[in-house]
This record gives C-alpha cells, structure tokens and sequence, in this order.
C-alpha cells in the first residue's frame, strides 16, 4: 500500500544522537519521589548522548547544569511542568515532523483532570519547538504515545484507541491515521487486565524483523495477560516477525488509586511490562530493576 516510506517513522532502534527526560524535582504530584532515581539514570546514559532536560523551576536548572558538567546537557525550564511520561504525551517522532494526537489518557481517575491534560498538551508543544526543532501535524485522535510501536513498515497499538475515540468507527481512525502516518496499523485486543492499554507494556522492536516479547510463568493470577500473549505470538507470527521470549515474573502487586480509594480497590498491577518497556541507547541497553514490593527505591541496571 505504501511505498518509500523506510526511515520515514523513527524506531525505538534506530541509533540516536539525543534523549529527552523530565526531571521531577518540585514537580506537583508525587513524581517528585523519583528524583533519585532520575539521579541514577542520568548518570548511566553514554555522555556522547545530548540530553535534554525538562525542569519547572530555576533552581532545578543550576542543580543539574552544575552536577552533570560532564554531560552534554541541556536544561529547559517550562514553568507548570510536571509530567515525567513524554513518550505518551510530545507525540510520534518522524523523520520531518512530530505527529501530535490529543494526550488524554482515558483510564481511572485521569477523566476528571481535563484541564491538567489540557496544559500538558500545550506545553509539550514548547518541548518539540525546543529540543526536536520540527513542525507539529495535529492528528485528531485521543492516542497515548505509548500505544505506538514501529518498524519500518508496520506499527502495533492495542484496540484501546477504539475505546478512546468511541464517537468514530474503526474504519474512521484507520484512516485518519494513514493520513498522518504512512504505516500499516496493526490494532490487538488488549488484555482484560490491561488497564493502561499500552502496547509497549508487552513488545520492543529490536530490528526491523525482530521483537522482544513477555513471556510469564504459568501462575493463576498471570492467566489473562498469558492468554493475551499467546495470542499477540501468534498475530506477530502473522507478520513474519521473528520472536525472542523476554522471560519476565512480574508480582502480584496492585497500586491503589483515588478513584477506588473510599473502597480500597485498586486500579493498576504493578511490575507488569516493566523489562520489556526498556530503555535503549544504541548500544547500551537500560532497565528497571525491581526486588520486592515493599522496596522504596527501584534500581536500574545497564547491559
């Protein structure tokens, strides 16, 4: 259907010259916490990456811009910022333009923060002008970054795109998408456990015909999302992909949220995708590092 388009979307493995993180100091939610962690993974990128670093407040900047001297870092102050996840919220990064949806997230409690999504996706537009330096498309769809992974020819999300643009049909979204982004969409039902719906949760592209995908332990509370994959195996099959098992055991662990809190039910299961939703730097490869539920600080390790 498409023709000429290699190289037109960047991948997640393609080599890079740059990295973008928010750094959560004085953010105004509980991100702050993270800091440290922050701390431990700046210091673990290559220093011939060019980072940029998003930050709220002037001191912050002098912070950073003093402690990682021997980095190639650039700070940018965006006063009111306080978003760490900006692979779901700046948009798609093509090779002349940033593809921007509608960042709201449509799970839990997050449908009653409008206004606080609203100011994300006004102020993320300082972060392309800023560190990406490319023009904005406007695609008109509610779809979270994390929810798009690419090779060159494909990209996979999960039905959840469906679900947050419920006043347009299938067919609808599938071509307001091939307006914007010259792939083959591949959309997968998502987990009945999957509250977050995001595909990079479950799969990396490592190469252009090759994948990491989860693989879990036979354990009862782990049921759905195995019965997920199996079948996201057999759909990648499908697609000629050639699998490599990332074998995971994630925790039964649940995070409590303010919707659920007046009944203490909980929304999310933790450490669920964390090891495939990896961090990679052309040759250096991050991950989270997780030992118990009750530890305080998660680790990071470099391979």
């Amino acid at each position: 259907m498409f023709q000429n388009r290699n190289k037109i979307v960047n991948t997640d493995y393609c080599e890079i010259q740059n990295l973008i993180l928010a750094y959560p100091e004085r953010f105004y939610n509980n991100y702050e916490k993270l800091s440290g962690f922050y701390d431990e993974l700046i210091d673990k990128i290559p220093n011939n990456i060019q980072l940029w670093v998003i930050v709220n407040n002037n001191s912050t900047k002098n912070k950073l811009e003093s402690k990682y001297r021997y980095k190639k870092i650039n700070v940018v102050g965006i006063k009111g910022w306080d978003e760490i996840w900006l692979r779901d919220c700046i948009g798609i990064n093509t090779v002349d333009q940033v593809v921007k949806p509608y960042y709201h997230p449509q799970y839990c409690c997050a449908n009653n923060y409008s206004s606080y999504y609203e100011n994300v996706n006004k102020r993320s537009r300082i972060i392309i002008k800023e560190c990406l330096q490319k023009k904005i498309a406007y695609l008109p769809l509610i779809f979270d970054g994390g929810n798009f992974l690419n090779n060159d020819a494909t990209f996979l999300m999960t039905d959840k795109i469906l679900m947050d643009n419920k006043d347009l049909s299938k067919s609808e979204i599938l071509n307001i998408i091939a307006d914007f982004i010259p792939l083959t969409p591949i959309i997968i039902e998502r987990s009945i456990t999957d509250v977050i719906g995001h595909i990079d949760s479950f799969i990396n592209f490592i190469s252009n015909n090759q994948v990491l995908l989860s693989n879990y332990p036979s354990l009862p509370f782990l049921k759905d999302d195995i019965d997920f994959l199996f079948n996201l195996r057999k759909k990648l099959e499908e697609e000629h992909l050639e699998i490599i098992d990332f074998f995971d055991r994630p925790i039964d662990e649940v995070v409590y949220c303010e919707c659920y809190a007046s009944t203490k039910k909980a929304c999310f299961h933790s450490a669920r995708g964390i090891y495939t939703n990896l961090l990679k730097l052309n040759k250096t490869i991050i991950i989270p590092e997780y030992t118990l539920p009750t530890s305080r600080e998660p680790g990071i390790t470099t391979i």
